[in-house]
């Protein structure tokens, strides 16, 4: 049986450090997000004025996922709002098409 093998490695640097990355992803995809955790990193670092490499990773993946909450936020309510704004039309062609019958 032959296992064919999807996975990319890439080798990126994230607050000074070189991390071998191996993951099924585009290595350029691999690459930007590497870079986006690198640059919180270092904005983390500057702003907090922390020397802990740990603390000041901490502190940028709540930043990262403080981001992602809230994006996930506004998607859900612009969802609902498309949602809703779907149902009226749906209802107002519904209405048009029976009038039409």
């Amino acid at each position: 049986m032959t296992v064919m093998n999807d996975e990319n490695k890439v080798v990126v640097k994230i607050f000074g450090d070189d991390y071998p990355i191996t993951g099924v992803a585009d290595p350029a995809y691999i690459s930007r997000v590497a870079d986006y955790v690198d640059a919180k990193m270092k904005e983390t670092a500057k702003v907090s004025r922390i020397k802990s490499r740990d603390k000041v990773a901490i502190l940028a993946a709540m930043s990262i996922a403080s981001e992602f909450y809230e994006t996930r936020e506004q998607l859900s309510s612009a969802t609902d709002q498309l949602g809703g704004r779907l149902d009226s039309l749906l209802e107002r062609l519904d209405s048009a098409l029976a009038d039409t019958v």
